[in-house]
């Protein structure tokens, strides 16, 4: 009878762990499995043509964004799919230092700095493109951003 139960109790571990299979995934990277990119541990966008990309959703409070079909898991139920030291938190966003000419101050807007300061000027890139210093160009499409999304938030 003890080694029915063990090797039932063995059986159901071996169920469910092949059930969960873990697949750590990179920040801002589209999963195959859910078709979102988790930009990171706690928000994510979706990787559809129809859905605007620049789009950032949480996930409610207590969850983390994985790369299982079900896309925010309550934490330490599944590993995230993107750590916080790998990305920026959603409203992080780079400040005027004394050898910026410009920083990003949403997805889509910059503005000019005067030293250490933002100027009052709010300049909007075109439908579809990204603000990013990094790629020396301002704006770029999502496929040319040069890794993370530099500023991560809706507007100034």
């Amino acid at each position: 009878m003890q080694q029915y139960q063990f090797l039932r109790t063995l059986c159901l571990f071996l169920m469910i762990s092949s059930m969960v299979v873990y697949i750590q995934s990179e920040c801002n990277k589209c999963q195959s499995n859910n078709n979102v990119a988790c930009v990171n541990k706690t928000h994510y966008r979706f990787c559809l043509d129809n859905v605007e990309p620049g789009a950032i959703l949480p996930c409610n409070d207590g969850e983390v964004c994985t790369s299982l079909a079900k896309i925010c898991v309550p934490e330490g139920a599944y590993e995230p799919s993107c750590q916080d030291s790998e990305a920026t938190t959603p409203n992080e966003c780079p400040s005027c230092t004394a050898s910026s000419l410009f920083v990003c101050t949403s997805r889509t807007t910059f503005q000019q700095c005067n030293g250490t300061t933002l100027t009052d000027r709010v300049i909007k890139c075109n439908e579809g493109k990204f603000c990013s210093m990094a790629s020396g160009k301002y704006c770029v499409g999502e496929c040319e951003l040069t890794g993370d999304i530099e500023c991560d938030r809706d507007a100034p």
